[in-house]
Parts: structure tokens; C-alpha cells; sequence
């Protein structure tokens, strides 16, 4: 598969927005991508996040399993009396046609989908690089050089790392993280600056991003 498997370093920091934002960069250049979300929480399917990311991708949702409970999705599918089936999701995902596949995960890298398997077990099962997304505030260098650790010590390459200016209220220390990310991270760290896709910086990701 040709694509990017998209994480973050918690929920809530903008995976859905940066997950659009490429889906519509690349659907505006002529590329014929697909946007797939394998497990969501917190509502009924298909849920909000996978309608966005279809939406900018043009097509129509794709989700493999969604579980009404806004929790981690394992305990999501143990309130719901369900399991989920770890490998029949990672075989629905290499069955989705789009060229490239752009796979958004479920809250941060080592989220638990099941007893034995996190997030982290997707991603490599999947093989695709990763783009980290982290919110441009307070404690965001911490949180990010932890995750792209964790990315690399599972062998998979980084793709890039995506700072999220919508939660920066310091014009100066969110200048300062990406600064500081940039001389830490070996990969491109890209700034979001808008919440609407296709978003500010993806003609100028895109070029770092697609080989």
C-alpha cells in the first residue's frame, strides 16, 4: 500500500482535521485517495470523523467497527458487550482501494484496541509511514518526542510530525515548539494553522510528504 497511517500523541488534537486536509490536498492534485477510519468511539456508525475524512476524500464513509461509548476501544466494545476483531480490521484496511490510503488511528499511539493490541499493533501490521499530529501548546515537546520514539522504535518510518496551532494562544511559544521540534525530530515538522481542510500548509507538505 502507498499512504500514511495518521496518529497523534492524544485525542482531541486534530488527527480528524490533518486527516482531511490531505485527503483534499491530494483529491485537488488529481491523486485518487481514500480516507479510512478502522475503529471510532463515541457514537453510532459511521461516525462523525470518518464522514469528514470521506467527505474530503469523495466517497463514502469507510469504517470497519464503531462503538457507542466515547472510551478506548477496548473497554468501548466490553461496555457493549462486543469484541474486536483485531484481524479482520487490519484485513478490512488492506482490502480498501485508494492510492494512497490514508489510515487515521484512534486516540494516541498506545491506545489498547483489544487485551493484547494497541494502536501501535495497527500501524505495524499496516506498514505505512506515520504522520504524528500534536496540539502547539504548553508540554507539546514532551508529548511529541515521546511518540516519535515509540514510532521509531517499532521500525516504521516517520513520515512527519504536524503541529496544530488551533490550541496556541502564545503566538511566541508555539514558534518556539516548532522551532525546538525541528532540531529534535528527523522528519518534517508542518504546521496546521487553520481547522478548515484543505488547510494552510499541504501544498507545501505535500511536496515533502509524497515521494
Amino acid at each position: 500500500m502507498r499512504g500514511w497511517f495518521i496518529t497523534g500523541t492524544d485525542t482531541e488534537v486534530g488527527k480528524t482535521v490533518v486527516t482531511a486536509g490531505l485527503a483534499a490536498a491530494l483529491r485537488q492534485i488529481g491523486e485518487p485517495v481514500a480516507a479510512v477510519k478502522p475503529v471510532a468511539t463515541g457514537s453510532d456508525a459511521p461516525g462523525a470523523d470518518a464522514a469528514r475524512i470521506a467527505r474530503a476524500a469523495g466517497h463514502a464513509p469507510r469504517i470497519h467497527t464503531c462503538f457507542p461509548v466515547p472510551a478506548a476501544p477496548h473497554r468501548a466494545a466490553r461496555l457493549a458487550n462486543q469484541a474486536l476483531d483485531f484481524h479482520a480490521m487490519v484485513d478490512w484496511v488492506r482490502s480498501q482501494t485508494g492510492d494512497p490510503l490514508l489510515v487515521e488511528g484512534v486516540g494516541g499511539w498506545t491506545v489498547p484496541l483489544t487485551a493484547a493490541q494497541r494502536v501501535s499493533d495497527l500501524a505495524v501490521a499496516l506498514g505505512l509511514p506515520v504522520i504524528v499530529v500534536a496540539a502547539n501548546r504548553l508540554g507539546v515537546l514532551n508529548h511529541t518526542l515521546l511518540t516519535v520514539e515509540a514510532v521509531q522504535a517499532s521500525g516504521l518510518p516517520l513520515a512527519a510530525v504536524v503541529l496544530n496551532d488551533h490550541f496556541s494562544d502564545d503566538p511566541q511559544l508555539a514558534d518556539w515548539n516548532h522551532a525546538d521540534l525541528e532540531a529534535s525530530v528527523p522528519a518534517p515538522v508542518l504546521r496546521l494553522q487553520t481547522q478548515s481542510e484543505p488547510g494552510s500548509p499541504w501544498p507545501a507538505g505535500l511536496r515533502l510528504l509524497m515521494p
